[in-house]
């Protein structure tokens, strides 16, 4: 019981990090990365649920957060590949939808 604990408040803490991250900075870089922590935290808190409550079962769970957080990177990669490739500004709050 004490373990079980100890993972839902290191889940509840990575969280915060990662909203944290995403309230402090305006780089798309950071922000991109605070998403990636709050994932984290979110299968670890599924792998204590499920561990510790339900007894198993979880592979499938974490093989789709795994499964979007993979496909996060990827389509990180290549919007950053793009931005660079234009001169454009990381800075989230400079970014136009029109492009000016």
């Amino acid at each position: 019981m004490i373990l079980e604990i100890y993972f839902i408040l290191v889940s509840f803490a990575l969280f915060a990090i990662g909203v944290a991250g995403i309230a402090a900075s305006r780089h798309f870089l950071i922000m991109i990365l605070s998403v990636e922590v709050i994932l984290v935290s979110a299968s670890l808190l599924g792998v204590v649920f499920f561990f510790f409550n339900v007894g198993g079962g979880i592979m499938l769970p974490l093989f789709l957060v795994w499964t979007i957080a993979a496909a996060e990177a990827i389509a990180l990669v290549a919007f950053y590949r793009y931005m660079a490739k234009f001169e454009l500004s990381l800075d989230v709050s400079k970014l136009s939808k029109y492009g000016e």
